[in-house]
C-alpha cells in the first residue's frame, strides 16, 4: 500500500486543477453540469495518483453499497483502491452558490476514522464561476479543518 499524505493530496489537487483550468476552462463559462466537470476532473487525478484508483459516483463498498446514516451515497470522486479498505481522498463538488450543507455532512461521515470507510481526507471543491477562484475545504477524521482559495490561471 502507498500512502498519501496531505502535502502530496494537495500537490497533487493543485496540478489537476491546473490541467483542468489548462484544458477545461471552456466548461466554467458554458456553467455545465456539475457531474460534467466533475468527470473531467477526476480523468486529470489519474495521473498524480495514478497507483490508485480514482471513481465517479462511485457506490460501492466491496459487493454491498456505500451506505450513510441518511440513506445510499455516490461520492461525487474518490480516490481508492477498489474492493480493500484504502480510503485515501473522497471530493464532493458543488458548483458555486449551490448549498453545501448535505455534502459537509457527507464529508464529515466518511472521513471518521471510526466509521464504515475512514477516508484519510475529504475535499468540498466548490466549482467558481468565470473569474473566480475554487474553494477548497478540507476534512479529517470527521471534522473540517481548513479552507484554501486556488486562482484560476494560477
Amino acid at each position: 500500500m502507498t500512502y498519501i499524505g496531505l502535502d502530496d493530496i494537495k500537490d497533487g489537487i493543485c496540478h489537476t486543477l491546473s490541467i483542468f483550468v489548462e484544458k477545461d476552462a471552456a466548461l466554467l463559462d458554458l456553467e455545465v453540469d456539475e457531474r460534467a466537470l466533475t468527470h473531467q476532473i477526476a480523468c486529470y487525478l489519474k495521473e498524480p495518483f495514478s497507483d490508485w484508483d480514482v471513481d465517479c459516483e462511485y457506490n460501492r463498498r466491496g459487493y454491498g453499497t456505500k451506505e450513510t446514516s441518511s440513506g445510499p451515497k455516490r461520492p461525487d470522486i474518490i480516490v481508492h483502491h477498489r474492493n480493500k479498505h484504502e480510503n485515501r481522498l473522497i471530493i464532493e463538488a458543488k458548483k458555486n452558490g449551490n448549498n453545501t450543507d448535505d455534502d459537509d455532512k457527507k464529508l464529515k461521515e466518511f472521513t471518521k476514522k471510526s466509521g464504515k470507510y475512514g477516508y484519510d481526507f475529504g475535499i468540498l471543491l466548490i466549482i467558481p464561476g468565470k473569474n473566480m477562484p475554487f474553494t477548497l475545504r478540507w476534512y479529517n477524521d470527521g471534522k473540517y479543518i481548513f479552507e484554501e482559495h486556488w486562482p484560476i490561471g494560477n
